[in-house]
C-alpha cells in the first residue's frame, strides 16, 4: 500500500511539473487544453500590442491619404492638378494687363485699325483727311466762285465779263431747291420760283385786252443747270463746275456768249449731290 501511495505521489508531482513546465514541447503537445490556456495568458500582451500597433498604422495610413504628403500615389494627382489650375489662371491673368496695356501704347495705331473713326475723333491722330471726310464748303461761296470762273473763261476767248445781280441769284437759289425734286427745264417751275420771289417780270394779260386769264411772273432767262456729286474745296468744286458748262457746247453757247451780260449762280448742296442752276440775261432783271 505504501508503495501504491509513493507511486501515486510521485505521478502527482510529475503531473504537476508537467503542467508547470512552459518551454518543454510534449506537454504542450500532449495536453492542449492547458497549453491553449497558458498560451492565450502569455501571448495575450504579445497579441494585444501589435494589434494595437496595427491598428494605429491603418488609422495613420488612412489619414495620409487626405494629407497628400504621405503617399506618392496622391501627390502627382494633387500636383497635377495644382498646375492646371495655376495654368489656367495665370493665361487670364496675363490677358487682363495685355488687354489695359494695348489702349494705353499703341491706342492711335490699333484702334484705327478696328474703329478708327471714333479714336481719330477722340484722339485727333494723324492723317484725319484720309479717313473723316471733310465738312463741304458753303454753298454761296461756290455760287460766286463760279461765277468768277465763267467770267474768267469768258475773258479767255475774247468775251465780255458779265454783271452778277443779286435778285437774279435768289430766283437761283430757289430754282436749286426744285432741281432736288425735278432736274429739268420745266417752265411751270420756272414761273412757280418768280411768283414766289415776285420777281422778274410781271404779266398783266389785262394790259392787252384779255380778261379771264391769270396774271404771273416771269424771269424769261436762260439757264444752265447741273447736277453732281463733287469733291474737293471751293474753289475745286467751283472749276469743275464751270469747266463742265464750258465744255457743253449747247450751255456755253449763251453762257459764254457776250449777248448775254448779266449772270447769277445758285448752288445747292443736299449731302449727297451739288446741285447747280446759272441764269443768264439781256437786261437786267432786278430793275423790272
Amino acid at each position: 500500500m505504501k508503495r501504491i501511495i509513493i507511486l501515486l505521489l510521485c505521478c502527482g508531482v510529475i503531473v504537476s511539473m508537467a503542467g508547470c513546465g512552459v518551454t518543454t514541447a510534449p506537454p504542450l503537445t500532449e495536453s492542449p487544453p492547458i497549453t491553449a490556456s497558458e498560451t492565450i495568458i502569455t501571448e495575450t500582451p504579445i497579441e494585444t500590442t501589435p494589434p494595437v500597433t496595427a491598428v494605429e498604422p491603418t488609422e495613420k495610413e488612412k489619414e495620409p491619404h487626405p494629407s497628400e504628403s504621405e503617399d506618392p500615389s496622391t501627390n502627382p494627382t494633387v500636383t497635377a492638378t495644382e498646375p492646371t489650375a495655376t495654368i489656367t489662371e495665370k493665361p487670364t491673368e496675363e490677358t487682363k494687363p495685355t488687354s489695359t496695356a494695348k489702349p494705353t501704347e499703341p491706342s492711335a495705331a490699333e484702334n484705327t485699325e478696328e474703329n478708327g473713326c471714333i479714336t481719330i475723333v477722340e484722339t485727333d491722330d494723324p492723317p484725319t483727311e484720309e479717313i473723316i471726310i471733310p465738312p463741304k464748303p458753303s454753298a454761296d461761296l461756290v455760287a460766286r466762285k463760279v461765277a468768277e470762273y465763267i467770267n474768267r473763261f469768258r475773258t479767255e476767248q475774247g468775251d465780255v465779263t458779265a454783271t452778277v445781280i443779286p435778285g437774279l441769284t435768289e430766283y437761283c437759289k430757289y430754282r436749286c431747291t426744285q432741281l432736288k425734286t425735278n432736274f429739268a427745264h420745266d417752265t411751270t417751275d420756272q414761273r412757280a420760283a418768280a411768283e414766289a420771289l415776285q420777281y422778274g417780270e410781271y404779266v398783266d394779260w389785262s394790259l392787252y385786252g384779255i380778261e379771264g386769264e391769270e396774271n404771273y411772273y416771269t424771269a424769261n432767262v436762260r439757264e444752265a443747270i447741273g447736277k453732281g456729286n463733287w469733291g474737293g474745296t471751293a474753289d475745286e468744286i467751283a472749276y469743275l463746275i464751270a469747266n463742265g458748262f464750258r465744255n457743253s457746247k449747247g450751255h456755253w453757247s449763251y453762257v459764254g456768249s457776250s449777248k448775254y451780260t448779266y449772270m447769277a449762280v445758285g448752288v445747292m448742296y443736299d449731302g449727297y449731290y451739288w446741285y447747280v442752276c446759272v441764269c443768264m440775261d439781256s437786261e437786267n432783271t432786278d430793275l423790272k
